[in-house]
């Protein structure tokens, strides 16, 4: 089974969306383009889920191995913009159910086991096993993993620096915001570090350095 999947009611490709085979127990991720494969014969029940997103299920007929499908996956409704659970911020939770939505590629059994590892005022850092010894599926899982520690940084970065906290200090709009945060997005490890004070002061000082070079 092969398609690629979109953001509904939305021209954009969802990346890393996990594909499960519930009938045969086999996973995959959709591609940077929103691709995705799958084996998968007539009767199988297909389940196409991510973090931030509705589940969707198919069951397989022929013809839907006979074409490429098209998958749209519907935004979960969000009630607040900003939640606390304890001392767990919304990056927090999202990433822990990242790592739980992910477990079938750490973890050689498909069980999520959580060995909760905090790093710095926001982060949490999930250590999971990767599974089998040297076999091509788990040089597949390694690439994976790796590149889902990639993606997670890359939220992390963003839960820091985002549109509305940018927006607010520069009052920047349209194009030139996201020149200005294309050109000044500050890296993983300067994040970790960072207070929030430093973000903010990082961010002014970015403005006026952009101010004067259009100038």
């Amino acid at each position: 089974m092969t398609g690629k999947i979109y953001k509904a009611n939305s021209t954009e490709k969802l990346i890393s969306v996990s594909i499960h085979n519930i009938t045969q127990q086999r996973y995959d991720l959709s591609e940077e383009d929103g691709s995705y494969r799958i084996q998968a014969a007539p009767g199988d029940h297909i389940s196409f889920s991510s973090v931030g997103y509705k589940a969707d299920t198919v069951t397989i007929t022929a013809s839907l191995l006979t074409a490429a499908y098209t998958v749209y996956l519907d935004v979960r409704a969000q009630t607040l913009q900003t939640v606390r659970v304890g001392q767990l911020s919304n990056y927090q939770l999202d990433s822990m159910d990242r790592r739980k939505e992910y477990a079938w590629v750490y973890d050689h059994d498909n069980t999520p086991r959580m060995a909760r590892d905090r790093q710095g005022a926001d982060g949490v850092g999930v250590t999971l096993n990767i599974f089998r010894n040297t076999s091509s599926a788990a040089k597949q899982r390694i690439k994976l993993e790796k590149r889902l520690e990639k993606e997670e940084e890359d939220y992390y970065v963003d839960s820091r620096y985002n549109r509305d906290y940018v927006t607010k200090i520069t009052r920047l709009k349209g194009d030139s915001l996201v020149d200005f945060m294309r050109r000044y997005r500050p890296s993983y490890d300067y994040c970790r570090r960072a207070a929030n004070v430093d973000i903010l002061v990082y961010i002014n000082d970015s403005y006026k350095q952009y101010m004067r070079a259009d100038n």
